[in-house]
């Protein structure tokens, strides 16, 4: 199986590039420079909210760095000939898809990037997969990994591979992972912990399902479930995370017993 793999540019995206490169699989790399890593506050927000949203910004940069080394990627970059980087604008320029076309891949795997236009998943004999970090179809969207923690149901940060279709995190069920929770775990150890363990295990899953069966057909999203925009996530919303829990959510949903069990999709073994 060749993989036309395309990914953002922050230490978690780089890190499942590592994973898939260990595996002899043949990668065509192209990477989008997404948003800043560490994102500056908004000038008009309050100085107590600039605070909150520093501090959550810099927390995930040090949870990514503590579960995925200062240097993800660079293992990759050693091991796969073809790297290409992009930006935002190259996905609907044709940039990206003379990428597909001349790649002649099997399958256009992608994880962090930006949405996908329609002429290139009109492109035929090549699958085109999306690891979108959230549970679908209950969290679609943005900040899926945000969002679990703040309505105290952090059992469901969870991480969807579907089929990509025009309707966003919609596509047909290809695969799904649920965070192990940990009680002393906060928003981004949670997030990452998980997204560790998604592109440690998804991989070797996927190089033992192409040996048996390369003919995947994904399972069917029956549910609309909830579609979170960039919109409804506001800065404020970092108060109840961290100066009502202190950052501790999962702890707070295990000791209060109000965890459920979501139900996963997957056709891989």
């Amino acid at each position: 199986m060749k993989i036309l793999l395309l990914t953002g540019n922050h230490p978690r995206h780089l890190y499942l590039a590592d994973c898939l490169s260990n595996l002899g699989l043949e990668i065509i790399w192209v990477i989008e420079k997404i948003q800043e890593f560490v994102p500056k506050p908004d000038k008009d927000l309050s100085e107590d909210t600039k605070k909150l949203f520093e501090l959550h910004f810099k927390k995930r940069e040090i949870a990514e760095n503590n579960f995925f080394g200062n240097n993800s990627g660079s293992f990759a970059k050693g091991k796969i000939h073809s790297i290409n980087e992009i930006n935002n604008e190259d996905l609907t320029n044709g940039t990206l898809k003379k990428f597909c076309l001349s790649s002649k891949a099997d399958l256009l795997l992608g994880y962090g990037s930006y949405k996908i236009p329609n002429d290139i998943l009109e492109i035929p004999n090549m699958k085109k997969w999306n690891v979108h970090l959230g549970l679908s179809p209950w969290y679609r969207g943005v900040a899926t990994h945000f969002w679990p923690s703040y309505l105290l149901e952090p059992e469901f940060t969870g991480i969807t591979v579907h089929e990509m279709t025009d309707v966003i995190d919609g596509g047909p069920i290809i695969h799904q992972q649920l965070a192990e929770l940990n009680e002393n775990d906060g928003i981004h150890e949670n997030a990452c912990r998980l997204q560790k363990s998604f592109c440690d295990i998804f991989p070797k899953k996927l190089l033992k399902n192409v040996k048996i069966n390369n003919d995947f057909i994904g399972i069917k999203q029956h549910t609309s479930g909830r579609n979170f925009t960039a919109k409804l996530w506001k800065p404020e919303m970092l108060k109840i995370i961290y100066n009502l829990f202190d950052d501790q959510i999962n702890h707070f949903c295990i000791k209060n017993r109000i965890l459920r069990k979501p139900i996963l999709k997957t056709i891989l073994e």
